[in-house]
């Protein structure tokens, strides 16, 4: 049995539990060990799966009954809390606090057996959606490739760059409301437009996630001259719209490296 703790026990570690606790035949894989901060958060999750789940009186309890140790602290209160706490050489950590390095992470842990970061996210509870990681490590893998698609990154630069791109799920929503409430008044129903989208944003990220050498131009380029792909291509690029979400992601890029 493998047993993990959580240092708080957030919307994110929590999404993190769920998604584990779900797996088939979890009861002979792992053991959860929530930290008291957000209690009403930590009791739900035991009172959901009672089996799987202990509510502890204090951090450092946590970190004497794991094996894992994920840290999912505030990252402007990380230090505070993390350096409090007492870790042995043989505990392993996975820390998902956005903006601090996996060198500064040891110095708060003193000499520990590893040191993972992970950029998780919510549908992580659904078991689906990107599971990025730093440095590649086979057991993490292990752990989470069940809730989700495990990407090994080489570098940890590359993990800003990833956290980046997190921000624009919320415009992504924004599109697709206003796609499907175009759709709904245009003869459609709510629930259709709302299943016709995203069934159909779906399809194209499933083509797209199978592009030859990760090109997905040419996938755009496929289109009928003077078809209606072509004219909405055209116009949107005329009006500089794709421009627009690349300038986004250079604000948020900005805002990070000031961290």
């Amino acid at each position: 049995m493998i047993k993990i703790g959580v240092i708080g026990t957030g919307t994110i570690s929590s999404c993190m539990v769920k998604g584990l606790c779900k797996e088939k035949d979890i009861d002979s894989v792992y053991h959860f060990y929530l930290s008291p901060r957000n209690r009403e958060k930590a009791e739900t999750l035991q009172k959901e799966f009672p089996q799987l789940v202990t509510v502890c009186s204090s951090n450092q309890e946590v970190v004497d009954e794991s094996e894992w140790v994920i840290l999912a602290v505030l990252p402007r209160m990380g230090e505070e809390i993390v350096s409090q706490l007492s870790f042995k050489e043989q505990h392993k950590i996975l820390t998902v606090m956005s903006d601090h390095s996996c060198n500064q992470v040891r110095q708060w842990t003193g000499e520990v057996k590893k040191v993972i970061r992970m950029v998780p996210l919510p549908f992580i509870e659904m078991g689906i959606g990107p599971v990025p990681i730093y440095p590649k490590d086979d057991e993490i893998k292990s752990i989470f490739s069940s809730v989700g698609e495990v990407i090994e990154l080489e570098k940890e630069t590359e993990l800003s760059t990833i956290s980046a791109l997190t921000g624009i799920m919320s415009a992504y929503y924004m599109l697709l409301h206003e796609i499907t409430k175009w759709g709904s008044e245009h003869e459609l129903s709510k629930t259709a437009s709302l299943q016709y989208m995203t069934a159909f944003f779906d399809a194209l990220s499933r083509k797209a996630a199978k592009a030859p050498n990760e090109d997905v131009y040419h996938l755009a380029m496929e289109m009928t001259p003077g078809g209606l792909n072509e004219m909405a291509l055209n116009y949107l690029k005329d009006k500089e719209a794709f421009t627009l979400w690349c300038e986004a992601l250079d604000g948020i890029m900005d805002r990070l490296n000031k961290k």
